[in-house]
């Protein structure tokens, strides 16, 4: 199989029709049969039983999957090089977690592009995913949390923040440190709530939480365990709890939530991070002295 015959098959897969693989690939309905057709006769044996409208992959199929996608995943890094190498150096391909994105790159951003003809992409997913894009090539910079750096990776610490309490207006119930209102006594609400939220120890500030709250009570139970931090700030509003989140999910929450900050506080970065194949460029480092700002 060529790499045309390859994503043909994964379009196909994927979608499970002719018409939305042609979609997909920006083909005819036609070329896709076609080089499907093909494909099946050079390798003697079917790929696709045809089911009311439908392409049900046969067995032989299921299994070229994994290496299809392995192939597929290759090309899609090959394509975003070739696109950073047309549009040259002043384009940068920025990825980060969805808050980080939104609340602390977006401003950047729309400043770095009015003063320079610099073009970007700013792409939102999970911490390991984000590594991913940047050891295939598909991205130049990273801004997560936390301050480990993967193997073949590079990094640095820009600054660190307080992650901050969110509960409803007026709870009587939160341990204030020595009447100050603005900050919770930590180790008290820990031990005597057990309505916080949990978030996914695979989260840099998931596993900051889970181990801080097993410091000051081992056995602590969530009754509620979310991945978003978004997600925790709804729940809040929701009466379902109390939620330790980022200061900028704190802050759009803001009008409706109450915010606190910890004692003693729970401290984490936000950092840096590109693949060692590839140093920062002019274009990158434009842009992290405007961040770090």
């Amino acid at each position: 199989m060529n790499l045309r015959q390859i994503e043909v098959f994964y379009a196909v897969m994927k979608s499970g029709t002719v018409s939305g693989a042609a979609r997909q690939l920006h083909v005819s309905q036609p070329n896709v049969t076609r080089v499907l057709s093909h494909t099946e006769q050079q390798l003697g044996f079917a790929l696709f039983q045809r089911i009311k409208g439908r392409l049900i992959p046969t067995d032989e199929a299921q299994r070229l999957l994994p290496e299809a996608e392995k192939i597929y995943q290759q090309l899609g890094s090959f394509h975003s090089l070739t696109n950073k190498i047309r549009k040259g150096s002043q384009h940068l391909r920025v990825g980060a977690p969805p808050i980080l994105a939104t609340s602390l790159l977006t401003p950047v951003i729309a400043e770095l592009c009015k003063k320079s003809n610099i073009s970007v992409e700013l792409s939102t997913d999970n911490r390991a995913a984000l590594c991913t894009g940047l050891l295939q090539n598909q991205l130049d910079l990273v801004i997560c949390f936390g301050s480990e750096i993967p193997p073949a990776i590079s990094g640095q610490e820009l600054f660190s923040e307080e992650m901050m309490l969110i509960s409803p207006h007026q709870n009587q119930n939160i341990p204030l440190v020595e009447d100050d209102n603005s900050r919770v006594d930590w180790p008290r609400l820990v031990t005597t709530s057990q309505e916080i939220i949990g978030l996914d120890h695979r989260d840099p500030l998931g596993s900051l939480l889970s181990q801080s709250i097993q410091h000051y009570e081992p056995d602590y139970h969530h009754q509620i365990t979310v991945r978003s931090y978004s997600a925790a700030a709804q729940l809040v509003e929701h009466g379902a709890g109390l939620a330790v989140v980022d200061p900028w999910t704190a802050s759009l929450f803001a009008n409706r939530l109450e915010r606190k900050h910890l004692e003693p506080a729970l401290s984490f970065s936000v950092s840096l991070l590109y693949a060692d194949h590839s140093p920062i460029s002019v274009t990158g480092e434009k842009f992290i002295s405007m961040l770090s700002r």
